[in-house]
């Protein structure tokens, strides 16, 4: 797993991994080969109001369509 901060415009650099985006601020915070590795960053409750609420995306590579993330409680 990778911390980063970079907008969401640059995705494409991450094409085939799962990356964390804290959706207030627009920005990817993590990057990993797994959703295990980025779990960290959108897991938990959210009861923390310093928490950055982040939701899971596996970017696509260039040859593949989207993705589909189904989360079940």
């Amino acid at each position: 797993m990778k911390k980063v901060n970079t907008s969401t415009k640059n995705m494409g650099q991450f094409a085939g991994k799962w990356v964390a985006i804290d959706t207030k601020n627009d920005q990817i915070i993590a990057a990993g080969t797994t959703l295990q590795e980025i779990s960290s960053f959108v897991t938990g409750k959210t009861n923390n109001k310093n928490k950055i609420v982040a939701a899971a995306f596996k970017i696509p590579r260039k040859d593949e369509g989207p993705y589909v993330l189904i989360v079940s409680e």
